[in-house]
Order: C-alpha cells, then sequence, then structure tokens
C-alpha cells in the first residue's frame, strides 16, 4: 500500500506507474518498512500540494479505463519483434484494443437493462470495490483486466437483448429512462476518455507508425 501511494502521489507523475521513482524505496528490504516510509512520503506530497488529489483521481480513473497498448508500445519500441509494416501494426493494434472498447461499452448499456434487485446492488457494489482503492491510490489500464469477465456477462446480456430492449427500457419507467440516460453518458465518457488518451499520445504513435518505429526506445 506504501508504495502504491507513493507513486500515486508523486510530485511529479499523473496517479500511475512512472519507472524512475519506482525504484526509490526498493533499497528498503523490510516490506512493513517500506509500507511505512511510503505512506509517510505520500501524505507528505498530499499536504503540500493538496489541490491535486482531486484531478489525480479523476486521472487515475481515466487510466484505469484506459487502452491497454502501453505493452505494445514499450516491445514494439524497442526493436523486441523488428520492423512491423503499418498495415499489420495497425491489425495487431485493433486486435489488442477493439475488444476492451467494445464490451466496455456495451456492458455499460447492459448494465442499464438490469432490474433492481439484490443481485444487482452485489455486482455494483462488486465493480465499485474494486475501482475506488484504484483511483485513490494507483491506477493502470492492466487493473481493469481483473473485471473484465464481468463486463462480458453484461455484454453478453446487452446483445442477446437487442437494441429494440434498450428501447422497451426508456419506455416502461422513469427508473428506466434514468438507467439508460446513465448508460448513454458513461459511454460518452469512455468514447471522450479514449479520445484524449490517443490525441495525448498521438506524437508518440506517429512515432510508432514511421518508418524507424521499431527504434523509438520509449521508457515503459
Amino acid at each position: 500500500m506504501g508504495y502504491n501511494l507513493y507513486l500515486g502521489y508523486y510530485p511529479q507523475g499523473n496517479g500511475s506507474f512512472i519507472f524512475g521513482p519506482s525504484l526509490d524505496l526498493l533499497t528498503i528490504m523490510d516490506d512493513a518498512e517500506r509500507d511505512k516510509v511510503g505512506t509517510q512520503k505520500a501524505l507528505e506530497f498530499i499536504k503540500a500540494q493538496p489541490e491535486r488529489f482531486v484531478p489525480l483521481a479523476f486521472n487515475r480513473l481515466g487510466l484505469f479505463f484506459g487502452l491497454e497498448k502501453r505493452v505494445l508500445m514499450y516491445f514494439y519500441s524497442n526493436n523486441i519483434f523488428g520492423f512491423i509494416p503499418k498495415p499489420l501494426l495497425l491489425t495487431i493494434s485493433a486486435i489488442l484494443l477493439l475488444p476492451f472498447t467494445i464490451i466496455s461499452i456495451s456492458a455499460m448499456l447492459g448494465l442499464s437493462l438490469l432490474k433492481w434487485k439484490p443481485q444487482t446492488f452485489m455486482l455494483i457494489l462488486l465493480l465499485a470495490a474494486y475501482l475506488l482503492p484504484h483511483v485513490f491510490i494507483l491506477a493502470e489500464d492492466r487493473f481493469h483486466l481483473a473485471i473484465v469477465p464481468f463486463f462480458a456477462i453484461l455484454a453478453a446480456y446487452f446483445w442477446t437483448s437487442g437494441l429494440g430492449r434498450l428501447a422497451a427500457r426508456w419506455n416502461e419507467s422513469t427508473y428506466g429512462k434514468l438507467a439508460v440516460t446513465f448508460a448513454v453518458i458513461g459511454v460518452i465518457l469512455l468514447l471522450t476518455n479514449w479520445g484524449v488518451e490517443l490525441s495525448r499520445d498521438a506524437d508518440k504513435i506517429s512515432t510508432l507508425l514511421g518508418s524507424n518505429g521499431n527504434n523509438a526506445h520509449f521508457p515503459y
């Protein structure tokens, strides 16, 4: 916890893993001592710049639902696979990135179709209990992998129900209208998050797709 808090609130960090500071506490061999020092340092960071607390939380939320492209960018840019032609590289990227976008959007719509009952409450509680610690401690795109199976269940429910069920949900009650509205807002936020992420990394992506992208040597 202390180690992750240290990275999550590091002054020059963005709420996620950063390579340089990730080595700072590794010289402390005792886990309990590392946890204590990391927690103390994180509290010092927060007290020194309390205005960063909320923006970092929102940034981590976006990072949590981010596209899983860092591993591909790191390994390809460090010439692990050699040069890959642009069409093939784009195809590989689509195979790696699109499944999560499709499943998460479908899951958001599928969630709006669920009737409000104890099982629905337990599912929402599970997702919230897993997400919130990452929002306030440390987040990376790979952290969402643990709940993708639950997203897949909701996505399957949406696709087996069909778009007609979504329209029926809207017409059946005020609660149904609210559920569909929140789902649509959630989809818009996801799309916006991915758009901002791709825009932020546009220079790196352009370099990767260039003739010497496999020798760009991006850090992890």
